[in-house]
């Protein structure tokens, strides 16, 4: 039997932590058939999100892992952390001393999934896609910085903001700058259901039932030209409504790898096992979790109680109770291995404190 680690290279700084299993010839990889991996990530078209893997509508962590294995985008992150790097580009950087004029040079020979060359005229519509489109997601405004987008030739694209900008190449690392084929993307319109074309490192055909994606069939795309290095021939990602369900489904051996979302209680049992067909793999992850208030709510719509329940909550007893040892306090919404991070929550509220919270609701005059 051969142990599996890692299946999905192109998104594993994304999935962590990361359990490989041992796959024998009844499970789900062996006899030389796709690794599959299991998420509780969960892929649904509705009225309100018709278009879930549309890179100018998705914005979360699943949908992203989906887009970053089909669709390429300019630069891209790093396992974990780290400055981002070309990816469909051969290099890119800014042209000035003001950090508002950024060029990028493609690949030579890049294409798409279907044959199709890629040039800088496919890099600027998808990126005037996405802002044209405006969709509810928001996600849009990843690129608000982008003023105009010029080419060159068939290889240069420079994009002019609107302001200085040091964190734009992070932003053309994420899917919403995802490079996609006018012939199959309409420019004013998001494309409804589970169907992708990209360059990307592999082709994704899905299982659906009813409105729910329930797997994802990836498999190498014979055209890919990137930074990346493709260590499988075809990979399946299966969809569970819960750990417990992915769990069974590991120990059935119908699945390879459990990505996300593992509970605190599994990794700490697995972490203990003695289990030798089992490993237990932790790599650094840029995912963010976070709670926001409804600000139109009556109970919290004056900003003074929202700044007092701020000075109360403890992120550290939460973290501990929640994630255990999985997950670290966050004091701000950019990750800390990512430019731009600052402990700003905590130099403005400091410990959690009553007497503060008190103090700011007598002074904003909140009798309660």
């Amino acid at each position: 039997m051969n142990r599996k680690t890692l299946v999905l290279p192109a998104a594993v700084g994304l999935l962590a932590p990361v359990l490989a299993a041992c796959g024998g010839s009844d499970g789900g990889s062996g006899g030389g058939d796709a690794i599959v991996v299991g998420t509780t990530d969960r892929f649904t078209a509705s009225k309100d999100a018709p278009a879930p893997l549309d890179p100018a509508f998705a914005y979360d962590v699943g949908t992203w892992n989906i887009l970053r294995q089909t669709t390429q985008t300019l630069m891209i992150q790093p396992r974990g952390d780290g400055e981002p790097v070309p990816e469909a580009a051969e290099k890119c950087g800014f042209t000035d001393t003001g950090n508002e004029r950024y060029a990028c040079t493609l690949r030579d020979g890049l294409k798409f999934a279907n044959g199709d060359a890629i040039t800088a005229e496919d890099v600027k519509y998808s990126i005037e896609r996405a802002l044209s489109i405006k969709a509810d997601s928001q996600v849009y405004g990843l690129l608000s910085t982008v003023d105009t987008v010029e080419t060159q030739g068939d290889r240069e694209v420079i994009f002019h903001l609107n302001t200085a900008d040091a964190t734009f190449p992070y932003k053309l690392s994420t899917p919403v700058a995802g490079i996609v084929n006018e012939d199959v993307y309409a420019k004013d319109k998001l494309r409804e259901g589970f169907e992708l074309d990209g360059s990307g490192p592999y082709t994704m055909k899905a299982e659906v039932d009813g409105d729910v994606m329930t797997k994802a069939v990836f498999t190498k795309n014979p055209e890919y030209k990137g930074s990346l290095k493709v260590n499988n021939e075809k990979v399946e990602v299966a969809s569970f409504e819960d750990a417990d369900a992915m769990g069974a489904a590991l120990d059935k051996g119908d699945i390879d790898v459990m990505t996300r979302a593992m509970t605190p209680e599994q990794i700490r049992k697995l972490s203990t096992s003695t289990d030798s067909e089992v490993d237990l793999i932790e790599v650094a992850g840029l995912e963010i979790r976070y709670l926001g208030f409804n600000t139109d709510a009556p109970t919290v719509k004056n900003k003074a109680v929202r700044q007092a329940m701020a000075q109360l909550i403890d992120r550290s007893a939460l973290v501990s109770e929640v994630y255990g040892s999985q997950a670290e306090p966050l004091y701000s919404m950019v990750p800390a291995s990512v430019t731009g991070h600052s402990n700003s929550f905590f130099n403005k509220y400091g410990d959690p404190s009553v007497a503060k919270a008190k103090a700011q609701l007598e002074d904003a005059g909140i009798e309660t």
